[in-house]
């Protein structure tokens, strides 16, 4: 199997998995690769919208049923909740439409809209609109920069091989290094205990 052809073959899951992960990166790298005919451009942005919404549903729902006891876990967490629910309670809608765009905020923001009153319904709804534009921008930006970069790989000839295997190397060390740094700060401090 070649690289173009796995890629085509699971291209499309890798989307929908890699948005819970590190969205813009992939789904960038994925409109290069629809750029290449290595992939289809509207099925990436299918994937990267559904994967987006699903991200975003899961840490709402997380916060909707687990909230108050994920955060008895997490208190490093609590202080930037607490400043996401005094926003939304000034200004939910706002919050809700433009959170994706406050870096550091992506995640505990749906997680705080969970433990409000909004209705899920509502928060599907006014998630949907920046979802969509998020879907459909990053993947035409990675297409639009495979115009720039095509040219120089073309005149590599057999490098491109290497750049590729090498971009696709860079971008799995990169979700693997976000899902392990994710992992460790969600871990609970361990607790010393002192002597008597």
């Amino acid at each position: 199997m070649t690289l173009d052809t796995f890629l085509s073959t699971y291209g499309y899951a890798a989307v929908l998995l890699g948005v819970f992960v590190e969205g813009e990166l992939v789904v960038m790298t994925a409109g290069f690769l629809a750029y290449r005919h290595i992939l289809q451009l509207d099925w990436v942005i299918a994937s990267a919208l559904l994967g987006s919404v699903l991200t975003y549903q899961f840490y709402f729902l997380l916060g909707r049923t687990q909230g108050t006891r994920f955060l008895r876990k997490r208190p490093h967490w609590q202080a930037r909740i607490a400043r996401t629910r005094a926003l939304l309670e000034r200004h939910a809608t706002m919050v809700t439409l433009g959170y994706r765009a406050l870096i550091g905020f992506r995640t505990v923001t749906p997680f705080a809209l969970g433990m409000t009153d909004i209705s899920h319904r509502r928060f599907l709804v006014l998630d949907s609109v920046p979802a969509i534009a998020w879907a459909v921008t990053f993947p035409w930006l990675g297409y639009a920069l495979g115009h720039q970069i095509e040219p120089m790989l073309a005149r590599l000839g057999i490098v491109q091989t290497w750049l590729a295997l090498g971009a696709g190397l860079a971008v799995a060390l990169t979700v693997m290094g976000a899902v392990l740094i994710r992992r460790a700060r969600s871990k609970p401090a361990p607790s010393r205990a002192r002597p008597r």
